[in-house]
């Protein structure tokens, strides 16, 4: 991911956290699925709630949604469900910075 993604904003946050679950739940980088992706789903959930509500941006919005359902996968170690959900969500965040 680009160093010039703003963090300050819901998309930059959000884009930087779907960025890291995604690293962090590669299948190689899984020590112990369980633990992983409880963290995953903690880092994800804070993410989230940094982003805030977001009213004017439909992309992001579908982003977020796509974000959240992730999170919930990851509650039940569903990691292939949840990698394919924060996915959509990168798509969704390269249709945000673009205002769609």
């Amino acid at each position: 991911m680009s160093s010039a993604v703003s963090t300050r904003t819901p998309t930059g946050v959000l884009e930087l956290a779907v960025e890291q679950v995604l690293a962090s739940v590669r299948p190689a980088a899984l020590g112990d699925p369980v633990v992983g992706a409880r963290r995953a789903e903690e880092s994800l959930r804070d993410a989230l709630r940094d982003a805030g509500p977001v009213e004017d941006n439909l992309a992001l919005q579908h982003a977020l949604a796509c974000a959240e359902a992730a999170c919930e996968h990851l509650k039940y170690c569903e990691i292939q469900e949840a990698r394919t959900l924060l996915m959509a969500a990168r798509g969704q965040l390269v249709l945000a910075h673009e205002g769609v």
